[in-house]
């Protein structure tokens, strides 16, 4: 049995930094727990004159990550620095040398995910890469172990804690978009440049980790529907409420026969679902199971102490196994007949806001486009009466086929009465 597992860090910002300070308080814990020391012998990082939660002694640093790539000693190599490169090859270097590997990269997992699986079991070590996807909620960990018996046939998350409050802040406190993105920045909650989390492209790279895994599909980001939550105006929220629906980003993967229908976007969801109610900066993973039914993980899933507690589980797990002398190999394999449904297939409810000049006719009109393409209304909401402006006319649907919602908004778009483009929410039952 091996006593001490030593650890090299590349990559000190708020996360390294953190699971650097966790691990040198908690040691002793650690090892009461496990029997097993936890040993950070070296952190990498490229500027040690920035302000972090903790500041590694002289001896521990260095500014090349080849020193722990290349040192026979470290057992586990833990990559945070993101991006593509030099991240992708810190891991396959690291692999190859049967290190076994701790990221939370999800920009290089949404792309390399089976490829870099396959080397870790080809090198007989580990690839943990919990941290990835919502931050402190064991997803893969459920995945992989608590649900392993179970067919999975759905996820719904919302694992983009800065949209679920900016949501949330436009549903409760009544703020516009703007004014809650604003809210969100002077509470530290969205970046300067919050694009990636606002355009649904964090939540997307997330989804494409979590389906992969569960569906044994290869998924990139790339593959499926991505829309992000800045044309949602303070009007959509209340006529959701009026119709018995929240709006949330949802990042949604489901099994449909043979296929995998992926898609990121704004969403009508019931004000009873399990996931109407996660609030704030909250993440939450839905999941329907052959076996277990539906489950909801639900926590903290961002900032550099939820992802260090992911950073660490995931460090302590693989210290057992090599502690113990298992030279376990996920073998990971890939379902041949599952394939990625085009986003046109998609067969779902609609909420449609049309803004049109009030005057006798529209409505018909409206409804005779929808009716031709096989688009059926279930109810509308038509509460101003203004014949010198344009109204907005509310509308949810029935089922209906993507490409023919989006044929049917083309046409309506441009007829005269239509003084804006349409705007479509879609809804998730």
């Amino acid at each position: 049995m091996k006593e001490k597992i030593n650890i090299g860090i590349i990559g000190c910002g708020t996360v390294g930094s953190n699971t650097a300070l966790v691990m040198q308080n908690k040691r002793d814990l650690f090892t009461l727990h496990t029997g097993i020391e936890y040993r950070i012998k070296k952190i990498c990082d490229i500027d040690w004159n920035r302000e972090r939660e903790w500041i590694p002694p002289e001896g521990m640093r260095t500014s090349s990550y080849l020193d722990i790539i290349n040192d026979p000693d470290i057992d586990i190599v833990v990559e945070l620095i993101g991006k593509i490169e030099p991240a992708y090859e810190i891991i396959v270097k690291s692999l190859k040398k049967k290190k076994a590997v701790v990221t939370a990269n999800k920009f290089l997992l949404s792309k390399k995910l089976l490829e870099l699986l396959s080397l870790a079991s080809n090198n007989n070590t580990f690839l943990g890469f919990e941290a990835s996807v919502a931050g402190a909620i064991p997803v893969i960990k459920g995945l992989r172990e608590s649900f392993a018996a179970n067919r999975i046939n759905a996820i719904i998350g919302i694992l983009n804690g800065t949209t679920n409050f900016i949501l949330s802040a436009m549903t409760g406190k009544h703020q516009t978009f703007s004014e809650a993105l604003d809210t969100a920045r002077k509470l530290g909650y969205a970046e300067s440049d919050p694009s990636l989390d606002i355009s649904g492209k964090d939540s997307a790279q997330k989804l494409a980790i979590i389906s992969t895994y569960a569906f044994h599909c290869p998924v990139s980001d790339d593959d499926f529907l991505i829309e992000g939550i800045d044309r949602i105006e303070s009007q959509d929220m209340d006529s959701a409420r009026e119709l018995g629906y929240k709006i949330k980003l949802l990042a949604i993967s489901r099994r449909i026969d043979s296929k995998i229908s992926l898609r990121v976007h704004p969403a009508l969801i019931s004000s009873s679902h399990m996931l109407a109610d996660v609030e704030d900066v909250y993440n939450a993973v839905y999941l329907e199971g052959d076996l277990f039914g539906k489950a909801v993980l639900y926590g903290e899933g961002a900032g550099g102490k939820a992802a260090s507690s992911a950073v660490i589980a995931d460090i302590i797990e693989i210290g057992k196994k090599i502690s113990s002398g298992a030279r376990f190999s996920e073998k990971f394999v890939v379902h041949p007949e599952i394939s990625i449904q085009s986003p046109d297939e998609l067969m779902v409810k609609y909420y449609l806001r049309f803004t049109a000049v009030d005057r006798p006719g529209v409505l018909a009109k409206i409804a005779d486009v929808l009716g031709k393409n096989k688009i059926s209304i279930a109810s509308v909401i038509q509460k101003k009466e203004n014949p010198e402006h344009a109204v907005p006319i509310v509308m949810l649907t029935h089922r209906a086929l993507e490409k023919n919602i989006k044929k049917a908004i083309s046409i309506i778009d441009k007829l005269s009465c239509i003084q804006e483009p349409t705007r479509i929410i879609r809804v998730e039952d």
